[in-house]
């Protein structure tokens, strides 16, 4: 008897609309327009999508593993609970919409199920009457990475920022994180598979690097060193892209630019602008806002620098120390006077250091009143910018106009403004030096800075490409 049949023995009755058609419109039927759990849903239906179309799998496999993910936490809905483990009751409804046989079995046991269960003696009962876990099956694979890399609100994530998610929600040595570590050497080989793959399919033997600059590259306000631009030159002579992704803006930085490669295309002010060949635009939403946040940030005491596509500006009267945090990154001076009406605000950089908790939160809440995002980008500044914009949409931009597979990518960063792009990427890697928010994020935490973490990163990677494509270096996997 397979897994459909017993299902629906042990629960003869659906307890919702049966349909054979399992559509977006069908999960969204079981919650509430703002539910959290259907934007999980949604985003891990996303992620499906895009490693089905990188790893080319054939059209009836894809079609499983995107509407697998799209469907596995469906059991949470309230309509369909029968035990209230929501991987059983999930599984139960797709059974009664005569769903393929592999899909079910992949939603009765995803993502930490088979630990799960071991506590709860009375589901485990139910479970020994099925199959055990498919870990071969690529619907199973597929699900389980891409549950792993989904916020609980519908976020991207890494498989750090998830169980650091977990640690903060329910506490460093609770069940969920310690549940979520012991399914992650299933999730990392999975990744490591993947990166291969599609690295192989798309006859790039190397990833795309996007590399932060300051404390990641180089020292800040530093030139770049020759061991590291050696191992860059030899990382693009190997087939490598390399591309510089920073929060400084770009007309701060020509000579790194020139001095890393003009080849590929590179992006500044946290992906509001990307350099092409030489050629500078904004791209992607601007603070429209920008002259209301600004006399808000003056009515309030804090000093800011609004950016523009060729300029900063500023009406505070900063102080020697502020001027002088702008130059040790070897950022141009803010212009004193009103941001021109005629020039898009792109970000509000806020001298706001670390420690000035009240300060800090105050231009938090300014950005969320007006609808825009909030990142720390270094000690001493807090930045307002376009809400969901931010590196990881210059990134992905740069690579859909490559024809990349954007899977086959690693982002380098060291501060919050990193983040977004630890979600999107293939593989992230922070330098010891990094953050906190940043340091339980990465997938690989190289060495610092100062100990040409990038460098020795980059040369790695070329190392293990020589027999082909390359492989992720196990010696500086993060110990969540």
């Amino acid at each position: 008897m397979n897994i459909s049949s017993i299902l629906k023995k042990i629960f003869p009755e659906p307890l919702g609309p049966v349909s054979n058609k399992l559509t977006d419109e069908l999960a969204a039927s079981f919650f509430p327009a703002d539910s959290t759990r259907l934007a999980h849903m949604r985003q891990a239906c996303k992620t499906a999508r895009r490693l089905a179309d990188q790893m080319d799998y054939d059209a009836r496999t894809a079609e499983k593993i995107i509407t697998a993910a799209l469907f596995h936490d469906v059991g949470y809905s309230e309509k369909l609970k029968n035990t209230g483990f929501h991987p059983l009751d999930g599984a139960a409804y797709l059974a009664h919409c005569n769903a393929p046989e592999d899909l079910i079995r992949a939603v009765l046991w995803h993502s930490s199920t088979p630990v799960e269960i071991e506590s709860l003696p009375e589901i485990k009962a139910i479970y020994d009457n099925f199959p055990g876990p498919d870990y071969d099956s690529p619907i199973h694979k597929a699900v389980a990475y891409c549950d792993f890399r989904t916020s609980p609100v519908g976020e991207s994530y890494s498989f750090g920022q998830r169980i650091a998610e977990l640690e903060n929600r329910f506490g460093m040595d609770s069940v969920p994180p310690s549940i979520a570590r012991k399914t992650l050497p299933y999730a990392r080989q999975n990744q490591q598979d993947y990166t291969r793959t599609i690295s192989c399919a798309q006859g790039k033997s190397l990833p795309w690097i996007f590399c932060d600059i300051d404390n990641t590259l180089i020292k800040p306000g530093e030139r770049i060193d020759r061991r590291s631009l050696n191992a860059i030159n030899r990382y693009t002579t190997a087939g490598g892209h390399f591309s510089l992704i920073t929060g400084k803006h770009m007309i701060s930085v020509p000579h790194l630019i020139s001095s890393v490669g003009e080849h590929t295309a590179h992006a500044g002010v946290n992906g509001s602008v990307i350099v092409r060949n030489g050629r500078l635009e904004v791209f992607g939403d601007t603070v429209e806002p920008f002259k209301a946040i600004e006399d808000a940030l003056i009515s309030a005491g804090v000093n800011y620098a609004t950016y523009v596509s060729d300029g900063i500006w500023t009406r505070s009267d900063l102080t020697p120390k502020e001027i002088n945090d702008f130059a040790m990154v070897g950022e141009i001076l803010p212009k004193s006077g009103p941001t021109p009406e005629d020039k898009s605000a792109i970000k509000i950089l806020t001298f706001s250091h670390r420690d000035q908790i009240e300060q800090c939160e105050l231009v938090r809440n300014l950005a969320h009143e007006y609808g825009m995002s909030c990142v720390r980008t270094a000690e001493d500044f807090l930045e307002i910018g376009p809400a969901g914009h931010g590196k990881h949409s210059a990134m992905m931009q740069i690579m859909k106009e490559a024809g990349w597979s954007d899977l086959n990518s690693i982002a380098i960063g060291d501060s919050e403004n990193d983040l977004t792009m630890f979600g999107h990427v293939g593989l992230s890697a922070v330098v010891a030096n990094a953050a906190p928010e940043a340091l339980p994020a990465a997938d690989l935490h190289i060495p610092a800075c100062d100990e040409y973490g990038v460098a020795r990163l980059l040369d790695a990677l070329v190392d293990s490409a020589q027999s082909g494509c390359w492989s992720i270096p196990s010696n500086w996997l993060a110990d969540y």
